[in-house]
């Protein structure tokens, strides 16, 4: 999956969170590092540790996932912190739909695989 317009996402887990934003690219590399380069201070949770993730990314390629299409994973280290990201590849719509919120729903009587439970 390669070309200009296609959006990618981002699931970075860094130092101790887990982040998600997207961006567009020619490939999963070039829209992280190009996100990375271009995104505000409030949407880094970790700013400070920016220049140090661009380094650990500059000549690192995404792996593919196995079994999985349009998935890929990076990993290493940036200034002694762990960091691991899936990106996740979608073809862009030419038509420009607009984007579905997408629901989280338990089953009655089913026990949420997180958070606090059913509400009562």
């Amino acid at each position: 999956m390669r070309g200009k317009n296609n959006q990618y996402t981002f699931v970075i887990e860094f130092l101790g969170g887990t982040y998600v934003h997207q961006a567009r690219g020619e490939s999963p590399e070039l829209a992280l590092r190009s996100w990375l380069r271009v995104a505000s201070a409030d949407e880094l949770e970790w700013a400070g540790y920016r220049a140090d993730l661009m380094r650990a990314l500059l000549n690192q390629a995404a792996v593919p996932v196995d079994g999985c299409l349009n998935v890929w994973c990076m990993s290493g280290t940036a200034a002694d912190h762990l960091f691991l990201i899936h990106i996740i590849g979608s073809e862009s719509s030419a038509g420009g739909a607009k984007p579905v919120a997408a629901e989280a729903r338990t089953v009655e009587g089913e026990t949420p695989p997180f958070g606090r439970g059913p509400r009562r």
